[in-house]
């Protein structure tokens, strides 16, 4: 249902351009879950929000294609993306304490997104359409039955609560009520579960599952913990620096994983075991992404397995297994022998 091919999305400062998304494929089918994961500052949320192109200025998509059941959004008018956005691509922000309008009861704003996009059409008499009335009812009963869909208790009585009258986890489930008003084909969410006790997050993530399996919407999960990733995900897209470096379904990603970066990932993450072992941490520092130069792979300087070539060579994507590919030397057969 989507396909993203080489997507670049680039915001220029005082330093240069900054390539905040750079060349990124990777594609969705219908009711699949694809996670994307990464440290802080990869590239990960604007990549969604180039998906809505709602890419704040003065950054712009300037390269590639985003297809959206044979559309390519990156070409569409500002109009046709109206009609799109919350109808047919819903997103999950990040906070909802900044998303929420602090001025509006719950039901009015989760009530929005189908007044916008007409949802319930006018019909009955003319009495009822020049009140209202029934348009009115129908509404009110669909928000109620989202705000029980996503857990929300005693609907009736929050619906006219303002979000500050929400905790942070009803304040996420109010989130996802508003992204399910019109029943999207494809839900972008952006670290649900960011700030939330364990708890709540699974609980978040259990809500999504449930969506996932009942309405078939596919779903595309933004997080930087490996482990959430893991437990929800079909397929994992890990990225760094602006680019993809190794995608795949998810068990092969974290049982074996190919590219130094995600065997770092995950090597820092912390274990139980009887046998203590000493977490290893990736040496080094992220990369100024206006420094990044126009050839080589960004991780170079914090690979301990980086030959000379890694710097000099514009790196691929390669299939090493069906479905599954890695950006790196190591896995390009005319490599190999240089390597060793």
């Amino acid at each position: 249902m989507l396909q993203v091919r080489n997507l670049k999305t680039t915001f220029p400062t005082e330093r240069g351009i900054v390539r905040a998304v750079d060349g990124v494929d990777f594609s969705l089918k219908n009711g699949e879950i694809v996670g994307l994961v990464g440290e802080s500052g990869c590239g990960k949320s604007m990549t969604l929000l180039s998906i809505l192109r709602l890419v704040p200025p003065p950054g712009k998509v300037v390269g590639g294609e985003i297809v959206f059941e044979g559309k390519n959004l990156v070409k569409a008018s500002p109009s046709e993306m109206r009609k799109i956005r919350g109808k047919k691509i819903s997103m999950i922000f990040q906070d909802p304490m900044t998303t929420l309008n602090p001025v509006f009861k719950i039901g009015e704003q989760i009530r929005e997104s189908m007044r916008i996009h007409g949802l319930f059409k006018e019909d009955g008499s003319f009495f009822d359409n020049l009140f209202k009335t029934k348009q009115k009812t129908r509404e009110y009963k669909r928000v109620i039955e989202l705000m029980e869909e996503v857990g929300i208790p005693a609907p009736d009585f929050r619906y006219h609560d303002y979000p500050h009258q929400f905790s942070g986890g009803m304040q996420q489930r109010a989130l996802i009520a508003i992204a399910l008003a019109c029943e999207p084909k494809l839900l972008l969410a952006d670290e649900p579960t960011t700030a939330l006790d364990v708890t709540i997050q699974a609980q978040i993530l259990d809500l999504l599952k449930r969506i996932n399996a009942t309405h078939n919407t596919s779903i595309i999960l933004v997080t930087h913990d490996l482990a959430v990733a893991a437990e929800f995900c079909h397929e994992i897209a890990v990225m760094y620096a602006g680019k993809i470096v190794e995608r795949g379904p998810v068990d092969e990603v974290m049982e074996s994983p190919k590219h130094p970066y995600t065997k770092g990932l995950l090597e820092s993450i912390p274990k139980i075991a009887r046998v203590k072992k000493k977490i290893k941490a990736i040496p080094g520092n992220v990369p100024d992404l206006a420094d990044l130069g126009d050839t080589g792979c960004a991780f170079y300087d914090r690979c301990d397995v980086a030959i000379p070539k890694c710097k000099e060579t514009n790196i691929p994507m390669i299939e090493v297994k069906t479905g599954e590919f890695v950006r790196c030397l190591l896995y390009a057969a005319k490599e190999v022998a240089t390597i060793g």
